[in-house]
């Protein structure tokens, strides 16, 4: 088998669990096969009335069709 991984950045205004969990719900919407995820760097972002913005990097991993 062989497997890929990209790196994506999900965002939350709600918090880091919520940051992921978005992340993943649209990866999962034109990736298939996910089968893991490792959350790498966590930061934020402030708007203009402080708002804070969480940024989850996240490498999701999935299998490559057609590689058993």
């Amino acid at each position: 088998m062989v497997y890929k991984y990209i790196e994506i950045v999900g965002t939350s205004s709600q918090g880091i669990d919520d940051a992921v969990n978005n992340a993943f719900k649209e990866a999962s919407k034109t990736v298939k096969n996910i089968q893991w995820g490792e959350l790498g760097r966590v930061t934020f972002r402030l708007d203009d009335n402080q708002k804070i913005e969480y940024q989850a990097e996240i490498k999701i991993g999935f299998k490559v069709e057609g590689t058993d």
